[in-house]
């Protein structure tokens, strides 16, 4: 029987989450609450349906039933226990807002107890059991690549490596031979590969396209399409001798589209999650913080130097789209920003354009704090590329390639690039170029974690200091 083994095993993976989640909600109401299994209320159905929906969104949050790459048991494991720990937070929020007696201490401890001893080794175990069934033969599909270059070879190297797809690759075949004899090839085909000359032995057929253009994609298709085998077309993905880095394919309607950059940030959800943790977070900063030490850093500003408290200039955001960023003014205002060459001056340490105060301010970060309202306009994030001025993108943009690519999410107070030593000022292209591909990967890999560990080492970073901070 042809199984769909990769749904399988999440089908497998979800029905046992659930199946988890009930078990352990049933024992912490039996030993954790003051409810008898028998005297159910309604609140007790709502509070089990309140978990479930936040297993749902937190599960889909951190991929854990996606058609990643197989081989991350750690990586699912870990964003079980991601998931597990969200729950603890829900079941506490959910007593506190409705202030029951009934659930005790108990129930918490109990149900956490639970989803962690049985969800984490449910994922080790269903993944063990599918790597003994394919194993003994048990499920497994027969497929034969078709290609004739880096995408065919590189498909047919990455289906053999993750057998949890459940794949028995048992020929690699170059699609030239086939257009050239037609159907004589693929009874040679037959013959070869599966031995009796049975076709239906075969249960999926991946076509690579040409990467040499040594035949024709659609005619292979027509040429097996009378045989009881699926077929898959693969697309074509190089750009010259090397695969392209991972893409992803959304349907536009009845048309697949190959989106040749990973955008996490372009879901509706992880926006919705972004956007929510930056409201939330730029308003405790400004409530908490900003209400009382605004005016004293103001006050600091104005008796050290002549001039406003604020900066304000232009840089760019999201899709090139121009904002004034706001900062504390740390330089003088008879500043020149331009060097001899007449190109854009950044700062630099021990630069004589900065006052006292505005080197403390720089050097602890505190210079920023003005940005959390570009946060709350919408027009920054908390984390994301640090936004250049328009005259020092104008000059990078001529030297530094892809260099527009770091435009792709909105810029942010605080940035991956920032916290891994590319700070301050770029004084070689090699220090720029870094600090680009910093930009992009963050915006390929965006996780909501990611931004609490880029927060985290910047408030470190402002504590232990920095020594590009100036």
């Amino acid at each position: 029987m042809v199984v769909n083994n990769r749904t399988s095993y999440y089908f497998i993976q979800v029905l046992g989450d659930v199946l988890f989640v009930a078990i352990a909600f049933t024992v912490a109401i039996i030993y954790g609450s003051a409810r008898q299994i028998q005297h159910l209320q309604l609140m007790d159905f709502g509070f089990a349906l309140f978990l479930f929906t936040g297993w749902y969104v937190s599960s889909r949050y951190y991929q854990l039933y996606t058609y990643a790459s197989p081989s991350g048991q750690i990586k699912e494991v870990f964003n079980s226990i991601n998931c597990i720990i969200i729950q603890l937070m829900l079941v506490v929020l959910f007593i506190f807002a409705f202030k029951d007696s009934v659930y005790y201490r108990r129930f918490v401890l109990i149900y956490g107890a639970m989803l962690l001893l049985f969800i984490p080794v449910s994922k080790i175990i269903v993944r063990k059991l599918f790597f003994f069934l394919f194993g003994k033969g048990f499920l497994k599909k027969r497929a034969i690549v078709i290609g004739d270059g880096a995408t065919g070879r590189g498909f047919y190297r990455y289906i053999q490596q993750n057998q949890l797809y459940g794949y028995e690759v048992i020929k690699y075949i170059n699609g030239r031979l086939i257009t050239r004899a037609n159907h004589a090839a693929i009874e040679k085909l037959n013959a070869i590969a599966i031995g009796n000359g049975n076709m239906a032995q075969v249960d999926e057929v991946f076509v690579a396209e040409s990467d040499l253009g040594d035949y024709n994609t659609k005619k292979i298709v027509e040429l097996l399409s009378a045989y009881a085998v699926r077929i898959r077309i693969v697309p074509k993905l190089s750009v010259t001798d090397e695969l392209i880095r991972p893409a992803s394919v959304t349907m536009f309607g009845a048309f697949p589209l190959i989106s040749m950059h990973k955008e996490p940030l372009e879901d509706a959800y992880n926006q919705f999650v972004k956007r929510g943790f930056d409201l939330v977070f730029s308003l405790f900063v400004l409530i908490v913080f900003c209400s009382w030490l605004f005016p004293i850093i103001a006050l600091c500003i104005k008796f050290t130097s002549k001039g406003p408290v604020f900066f304000r200039q232009e840089r760019w955001g999201k899709r090139n789209k121009r904002f004034i960023c706001y900062k504390f003014r740390s330089m003088y205002i008879e500043r020149c920003d331009l060097d001899k060459q007449g190109k854009f001056r950044q700062a630099k340490k021990n630069d004589s354009r900065i006052t006292p105060i505005g080197r403390f301010l720089r050097r602890t970060n505190l210079d920023e704090l003005p940005q959390f309202i570009n946060v709350l306009e919408g027009s920054m994030s908390i984390v994301g590329p640090r936004p250049h001025a328009s005259m020092m993108n104008k000059e990078s943009v001529e030297i530094v390639n892809k260099y527009l690519a770091r435009h792709q999410a909105k810029p942010g107070i605080t940035g991956w690039a920032q916290v891994n030593g590319f700070r301050g000022e770029s004084s070689s292209v090699g220090l720029l170029e870094a600090r680009v591909a910093h930009d992009i990967w963050y915006i390929e890999n965006w996780t909501f974690l990611l931004d609490l560990k880029i927060i985290f080492h910047t408030f470190w970073k402002m504590v232990v200091g920095d020594k590009n901070a100036y």
